[in-house]
């Protein structure tokens, strides 16, 4: 499944939402709970760092699928293609890249 990088913000914001108000209605918070809920807490810290948090680790989630939905392409191993299979040429970049948090196909110019 390969997320849109756009979606991004917005699914990491409804997760922090969740688990904030998840957290302050465990703490006997229902009030807040209810307000972050409804959206009205967005400015709350809690809200804030969560969002960051999950937005970060949703923006390396969707590198790794890009890499891996490359990779499972049958056409990056087929080896008709002229000049050899693109996999030949890769020799694991695409992943030595993502890893070390650049796009997968990164160039240093």
């Amino acid at each position: 499944m390969t997320t849109d990088a756009a979606a991004v913000p917005s699914r990491s914001l409804d997760m922090a939402r969740t688990f904030v108000a998840d957290y302050l209605e465990a703490a006997g918070r229902e009030d807040l709970s209810t307000l972050v809920r409804r959206g009205a807490g967005d400015d709350f810290a809690e809200v804030v760092i969560a969002g960051n948090l999950l937005s970060t680790h949703m923006q390396v989630l969707h590198r790794y699928e890009e890499a891996l939905a490359q990779y499972a392409d049958p056409g990056f191993w087929d080896e008709a293609t002229p000049g050899g299979a693109l996999a030949l040429h890769d020799n694991g970049q695409m992943a030595r890249n993502v890893l070390a948090g650049r796009p997968a196909f990164f160039h240093r110019d």
